[in-house]
């Protein structure tokens, strides 16, 4: 069986945290091409921070992780620190990552990734706020047909949102 190939698209807290470890523990199944990070449960800076310690402590510290939109488009940006704590990680004491940070945009990354590879063999995987998603879309409405799926995390069929009674944070 080939790995599926996979993007994600996060904003790590705690439970973007268990995603990516439970991908990178999965290389038979799930070839994660990068990581792109997006401002959510906490500011840009701090998710692609936490990204990166995450590669490291999963012993993956050759992953790319790049950084993204650090605002959504049409709103100011809410963060859920009353979840995660102020650093999105809070809890076990976490050594900052020495891995640096990918060159370039994650926007960008998506766009030449999803162009790079066959149509339809490259499945999206967005833990938080669609803005890269989105925005990567408006930019380049040509990757559209080259995506696989996207299987995503949000929102609550039959309980409501957690936020208010139709939205997810």
């Amino acid at each position: 069986m080939t790995p599926r190939k996979i993007i994600i698209d996060t904003a790590p807290g705690q439970d973007d945290a268990v995603a990516i470890l439970l991908a990178l523990a999965s290389p038979e199944e799930i070839d994660v091409l990068g990581i792109t990070c997006v401002a959510g449960n906490v500011p840009l800076e701090l998710t692609s921070k936490n990204a990166r310690i995450i590669c490291e402590l999963a012993g993956f510290p050759d992953v790319k992780v790049y950084a993204g939109c650090d605002r959504p488009l049409g709103r100011a940006l809410v963060t859920a620190e009353h979840v995660h704590g102020k650093t999105g990680l809070d809890g076990p004491d976490l050594p900052d990552p020495t891995m640096p940070l990918a060159d370039g945009h994650a926007v960008d990354f998506i766009i030449d990734t999803l162009r790079d590879h066959a149509p339809g063999s490259v499945t999206l995987c967005p833990l938080g706020p669609l803005t890269n998603i989105a925005t990567a879309l408006r930019k380049a409405p040509d990757i559209t047909n080259r995506i696989a799926e996207i299987v995503l995390m949000g929102g609550g069929y039959f309980e409501g949102g957690n936020i208010t009674p139709t939205a997810e944070f």
